[in-house]
């Protein structure tokens, strides 16, 4: 038995469970509430979503129904969970600011929610689990900072590839190796880049029952395919780990698992990397961008570490990892992420531990810019990743700042004052931007970077 599992043992017999706040009750937010159900020693104490009869409905699917209270008021919310019943709320912010509970889990996907729930949870001094890495890619070192101030943990969630991916780092990096690349599967099909919302049902196969009972978001689901989602990911993957990519969207190559530590070595060891030490994309689809490839990573994850020494390098492919490069790089690598699942582990580390996963670091080394999806014409309003209008590309901050290219986290409801064509980056000078809580956010964090 492992000390995590002790620990929330201890707390499941003397009845103080890890409790947390759940806002977004979607795919990831109700699957969330549901893994919580059957994890001792933890226990959604809050859950927060603008229709909260679908909270009622993931409760009911897991036997915990009877413990739902409707709660309109801090008072309510804290009441319902000072008497062990689950607090129904349709408004985010009472679970955010709630002080009855240990961490708060932000799983909505929307940018300026997300940066302002975690805020309002990190001035009420409790932990925040950012399942929203689109918020997390726009403002996430202020929300680290604020975070560090406030002595609370501000992590990114294992389950994700992100987090996934991080404690495959951490374990290399601790180990003494070198990190080539990290990074994770993609599924992307040529015409996956121009997807829209619309076509989203048909290109993954949902059935309509599958849509109504996990509540399929259209617009983030597009996002994982026209290659937005895996861009932000990289993002926030690269900020925890300080590897910037290599190229403005990485090269992103069709591998065979087999494959990976070859292509993604330098060029001068026979791979596609300028230099050691990058984010990167494996796509499991053929170069011909219609057919699978036979042995693909799919969507999991990986790292490609480099080892100097004999002993080591006979040691690592004697248990069968696979050699790429001069014949120092080698893979690790995970077939699959959990997400929801695996997500209570971020909950316990937090609360038990006061430790993150990941949690990015004070001065990003990457952002994820805008990009038009279509030729788009002046006046257009901008709607953000998975949208019609535009995509989400990782570039070094560096390049983003010198550049004055539009973070993808500001671009919903921009408006264009100019045309830009398909392919380009969209520009702070391109769009006309509402003044708002998440652009002054931004404004705050680079501030603070450029006086740093």
């Amino acid at each position: 038995m492992s000390l995590y599992s002790d620990l929330l043992a201890e707390r499941e017999r003397r009845g103080r469970p890890v409790r947390a706040a759940v806002i977004g009750a979607g795919k990831f937010g109700g699957g969330l509430v549901v893994q919580l159900a059957q994890s001792p020693g933890m226990e959604a104490a809050v859950v927060a979503d603008l229709d909260p009869e679908r909270v009622r409905r993931v409760l009911a699917s897991c036997g915990q129904g009877q413990r739902a209270v409707e709660a309109d008021s801090p008072s309510a919310v804290a009441d319902a969970v000072r008497s062990g019943r689950c607090a129904v709320t349709g408004d985010p912010l009472l679970a955010a600011a709630c002080e009855e509970v240990d961490v708060v889990v932000e799983a909505t996907g929307l940018p300026g929610a997300g940066a302002r729930h975690a805020l309002t949870a990190i001035e009420a001094g409790r932990h925040v689990v950012m399942v929203n890495v689109e918020a997390d890619v726009t403002v996430g070192a202020l929300l680290r900072r604020r975070a560090d101030a406030a002595g609370v943990v501000y992590t990114l969630v294992d389950g994700d590839q992100p987090g996934c991916i991080m404690e495959m780092v951490e374990w290399a990096r601790t180990l003494g190796f070198e990190i080539v690349a990290a990074g994770r599967g993609t599924v992307r099909y040529a015409e996956d880049e121009a997807g829209t919302p619309d076509s989203v049902q048909d290109r993954y196969g949902f059935d309509d029952d599958l849509m109504e009972r996990r509540t399929i978001n259209t617009k983030m689901f597009n996002s994982f395919r026209d290659g937005t989602k895996a861009q932000v990911e990289m993002t926030a993957l690269a900020n925890m780990t300080g590897l910037p990519p290599d190229v403005r969207g990485m090269h992103e190559p069709s591998v065979n698992v087999e494959e990976i530590p070859q292509r993604l070595s330098l060029r001068e060891e026979g791979g596609l990397l300028g230099r050691s030490g990058v984010v990167e994309l494996a796509n499991s689809v053929a170069a011909d961008g219609r057919t699978m490839l036979p042995d693909p990573l799919g969507t999991g994850v990986f790292c490609v570490i480099r080892a100097e020494h004999p002993f080591i390098r006979e040691d690592l492919a004697g248990y069968h990892c696979h050699a790429g490069g001069d014949g120092r790089n080698f893979l690790l690598w995970r077939a699959y992420h959990l997400v929801a699942v695996e997500a209570p582990l971020s909950i316990a580390r937090a609360a038990l531990y006061q430790r993150p996963t990941g949690a990015p670091r004070q001065r990003p080394v990457a952002d994820t810019v805008t990009v038009a999806k279509r030729d788009l014409r002046a006046g257009e309003i901008l709607d953000g990743g998975g949208g019609y209008t535009v995509n989400g590309v990782i570039e070094t901050a560096e390049a983003s700042r010198s550049e004055g290219l539009l973070p993808l986290g500001l671009s919903g409801g921009a408006r264009l004052k100019t045309a830009v064509s398909a392919g380009e980056a969209v520009r702070y000078a391109d769009v006309a931007l509402e003044e708002g809580y998440l652009l002054g956010l931004r404004r705050e964090q680079d501030r603070i970077l450029i006086d740093s």
